[in-house]
């Protein structure tokens, strides 16, 4: 491996996404007691279920070619309001009637939620690495 230099923060991220949330929190919160600066820059580059709020409607569309709607309204009972606002704003008026039944069906247990959250997360990484969608934290920077 002489003369190739590796990435450590990109390392980082590649193994903390492969940890489940809580998991990620609990270990993001200790590299900030250690290393404040570290947690933001390690922050910055990790993809979360949030980060879906990034998504145009095409690239939504890819998504659910992949995840069942199911799966989806599972994940969303475990996000932000806004998030889930800004998703379900992307769906037909039918789908919206089915996810608002899955987000208004029985309680369901936080690990189902956070299962659902981390399979979604599953399929966004790979279309990421596909390059069929963007998750662009960059407001300036315009998806077309």
């Amino acid at each position: 491996m002489k003369g190739k230099k590796i990435d450590g923060v990109k390392q980082a991220v590649e193994m903390l996404q492969g940890l489940d949330l809580a998991a990620q929190q609990t270990l993001l919160a200790d590299i900030a007691r250690r290393d404040p600066e570290m947690a933001i820059k390690l922050k910055q580059q990790l993809v979360t279920f949030d980060d879906l709020q990034y998504l145009t409607v095409s690239m939504m569309k890819r998504l659910l070619q992949d995840v069942e709607l199911d799966t989806l309204g599972l994940a969303l009972r475990g996000c932000s309001r806004e998030v889930s606002n800004h998703l379900i704003g992307m769906f037909s008026s039918g789908m919206k009637r089915d996810i608002d039944d899955i987000l208004k069906g029985k309680p369901r247990p936080l690990s189902e939620v956070m299962d659902a959250q981390k399979k979604i997360m599953d399929v966004v990484m790979k279309l990421r690495e596909k390059g069929e969608i963007v998750l662009s934290k960059d407001k300036s920077e315009r998806m077309v």
